[in-house]
């Protein structure tokens, strides 16, 4: 009976270490912590390997979905994307405002923007990173992003795939439209006419860097500063590009649909103008910039 027990216990020993040495290991990926230098210059210490992220900061969602980051909670607005909304569908949805939905999700890392009302509250809940959003084009951003969740490689492999592939959508654009013509975007907000610049969402990623297509230079310069110009109903014409991208609310109009100082545009007169969707369009991650850059494409080789 002896020699049956004593090769019993030491077997119950080993696997007793066994586990014990992977729950050890299991901790202490827990209790690991990193420095990420913010875009403020402040230091924050996340964890290395983040298990339960909280993304208020919506432009941040899709990138680490596409990153296969642990995120346990998102912001609602996500769901004014058909694209993002189905990304989300099994992650809890919070009110980017109210800090304690946020703290019920028990998150070990909280993602914002530096214009959140709320970053103090949110650092007594979890280390908060705040991201200003006109820092980073979205190439850069996706790399942060990597960097944070230790997945620098697979933001890097997408960055290099999403070159390689709209390199050849821009060449077969300019061949049927020609390489000097002009799509410039505008846009209506809070009664208030915009031109928008070439970062600042809506699909400018799109058509002036992947696309390189050309901007009218009256809007170029208008935009230098602040990638964005309040325009009034007077200067559409002047611009308004060949082509002319309008980001509307699904089933929305615009302000100056009807009014002759936009029928009488050369874009409008001969065809190529489109909406598109504002609840995607103003987005930039990987998942909405595939669904824009396929948009896009099919609507100005069809104009």
């Amino acid at each position: 009976m002896k020699k049956l027990l004593l090769p019993l216990l030491a077997l119950i020993l080993v696997l007793a270490a066994c586990g014990n040495s992977s729950n050890d290991k299991s901790s202490k990926e827990k209790s690991e912590k990193t420095t990420y230098k913010q875009d403020s210059g402040e230091k924050v210490e996340i964890p290395k390997n983040p298990k339960r992220i909280v993304v208020l900061g919506a432009t941040y969602a899709g990138g680490l979905k596409q990153l296969d980051a642990n995120i346990v909670g998102v912001a609602n607005i996500v769901n004014a994307s058909k694209v993002l909304k189905d990304k989300f569908k099994d992650v809890d949805k919070v009110d980017a405002e109210n800090v304690e939905s946020v703290a019920k999700l028990k998150p070990d890392l909280i993602i914002t923007y530096n214009t959140d009302k709320n970053i103090k509250k949110l650092n007594k809940v979890a280390p908060t990173i705040a991201f200003d959003y006109m820092k980073h084009d979205y190439k850069e951003q996706h790399k942060e992003l990597g960097k944070i969740v230790g997945k620098e490689d697979k933001a890097d492999a997408w960055v290099k795939q999403w070159d390689e592939k709209t390199k050849d959508d821009g060449k077969e654009i300019k061949d049927a439209i020609g390489a000097d013509t002009t799509v410039s975007i505008i846009k209506d907000f809070d009664k208030k006419i915009y031109a928008l610049g070439k970062t600042y969402g809506h699909g400018s990623e799109i058509l002036y860097d992947s696309f390189g297509l050309k901007m009218p230079e009256k809007v170029e310069k208008a935009t230098e500063k602040n990638d964005l110009a309040d325009i009034s109903e007077e200067q559409i014409p002047e611009m308004s590009g060949d082509y002319v991208v309008t980001p509307v609310a699904k089933g929305s109009d615009l302000s100056f649909e009807n009014k002759d100082v936009w029928k009488n545009t050369d874009a409008v007169k001969n065809g190529q103008t489109f909406k598109v969707d504002e609840g995607i369009y103003w987005l930039n991650d990987p998942y909405s910039l595939d669904y824009e850059r396929k948009d896009l494409k099919e609507k100005l080789l069809q104009h």
